[in-house]
């Protein structure tokens, strides 16, 4: 597809996804549709191939086969910061935060592509995160998890995604601050911005979603709006157990 195809709803579309690690195939034929301002959720077992998945839509796995389109543009070559430059960024999987550096610093390197927008950015992160802003001048390495994990999603917004990428954001967090975590996500979608979030925590992401793609050794198993998933008889024996 040109990169002057037309718009649509559908601002992430993944058309046949396979990716392979050597030998190894982790996914195969994933082909699924996030529409703007939707936040859409990728849930399965360890293994499923979820953080694959993501990573090639965020450009740091080169895709085997298959197609990755934003906005209409087809994307599955482009670089990692080129997607970041054209509005689509990855908060990864242990957050990856610079501990030597100051919460400060971290959200200035989240504005790299925005430096002259950046300072303006920064300023709405601390009044959405007061806990950064107090922390400002810490090292960001000592704050506590769930702090780090504001920490990684604030600096993905300074650099103003229209698509924000997910990758576990409540890995190794208390029950309080997995309550909070959450809260943020829906606060970021509700200021516009799309949301893709992996999860190993089904139940959960299932319940901040819309809609819902199950994975299962690199497949997809089952797919449609979370709230009918979270009822779906296989789907709650196979990865959402009983409450």
């Amino acid at each position: 597809m040109s990169d002057t195809a037309p718009e649509s709803d559908t601002i992430v579309s993944v058309q046949g996804l396979h990716v392979s690690y050597g030998r190894v195939q982790a996914v195969r034929d994933i082909s699924f549709d996030v529409p703007a301002g939707a936040v859409v959720t990728l849930v399965g077992a360890n293994g499923a191939g979820k953080t694959t998945v993501l990573n090639a839509v965020a450009g740091l796995v080169k895709p085997r086969a298959g197609t990755v389109l934003y906005r209409g543009r087809d994307v599955t070559r482009w670089p990692a910061h080129k997607l970041v430059a054209a509005g689509m960024v990855l908060v990864p999987e242990g957050r990856q935060i610079l501990g030597t550096l100051t919460v400060a610093e971290n959200l200035q390197l989240g504005g790299w592509r925005r430096r002259k927008a950046s300072a303006a950015a920064i300023d709405e992160m601390y009044e959405r995160f007061p806990v950064l802003a107090e922390r400002r001048n810490l090292r960001a390495g000592s704050l506590s998890g769930g702090e780090q994990q504001m920490l990684a999603i604030a600096r993905a917004m300074v650099a103003r995604p229209q698509v924000i990428l997910m990758d576990e954001p409540s890995m190794g967090l208390a029950p309080k601050m997995v309550d909070e975590i959450f809260g943020v996500i829906e606060t970021v979608r509700s200021s516009g911005v799309t949301v893709v979030l992996v999860e190993q925590n089904a139940r959960r992401a299932l319940r901040a979603a819309d809609t819902g793609y199950v994975l299962e050794t690199g497949t997809l198993a089952h797919s449609g709006p979370a709230a009918r998933l979270l009822k779906d008889p296989r789907v709650v024996q196979a990865y959402l157990g009983v409450e």
